[in-house]
């Protein structure tokens, strides 16, 4: 799938999670120009009542959060909807040891630093493939 294409669809939504501004805001800039409506959270808890209130299509959330952390919220969410694809963002290569402590699993992980092009196809990837389960929101 192309920018161009997603931007032709109605809107998806995106919920990001990051307790640092400029990654929010850079993932927010990101969001907006691949054609979703973007609602950002600077903490866990926040994200997780964002996430019950806007349902959205896809989810990135860092792993290390005040108030509740991206693992939480990735449990939270995977339990109540399994089929939301949600992204976990981590600067640190250990992730998959917490990862493996889980029975919940991320749909995509994100390394900082990290290059812009990579989340971006990453998330055109994860609506695709959601748009072949699910019907394009109104």
């Amino acid at each position: 799938m192309k920018v161009d294409e997603l931007q032709n669809e109605k809107k998806w939504r995106l919920l990001l999670a990051d307790d640092e501004q400029i990654i929010r805001s850079r993932l927010q800039q990101l969001g907006e120009k691949l054609g979703f409506v973007v609602e950002a959270a600077g903490d866990g808890l926040e994200a997780w009542e964002a996430f019950k209130r806007k349902m959205p299509d896809l989810v990135i959330l860092d792993i290390y959060m005040p108030r509740m952390n991206g693992l939480q919220v990735l449990h939270n969410i995977k339990e109540s909807y399994p089929d939301c694809p949600v992204i976990l963002i981590t600067g640190f290569l250990q992730y998959e040891q917490l990862i493996q402590k889980d029975r919940v699993k991320p749909d995509g992980f994100i390394i900082k630093p990290f290059h812009l092009e990579k989340i971006a196809n990453l998330m055109l990837q994860l609506v695709e493939a959601r748009m072949e389960v699910q019907p394009v929101p109104a």
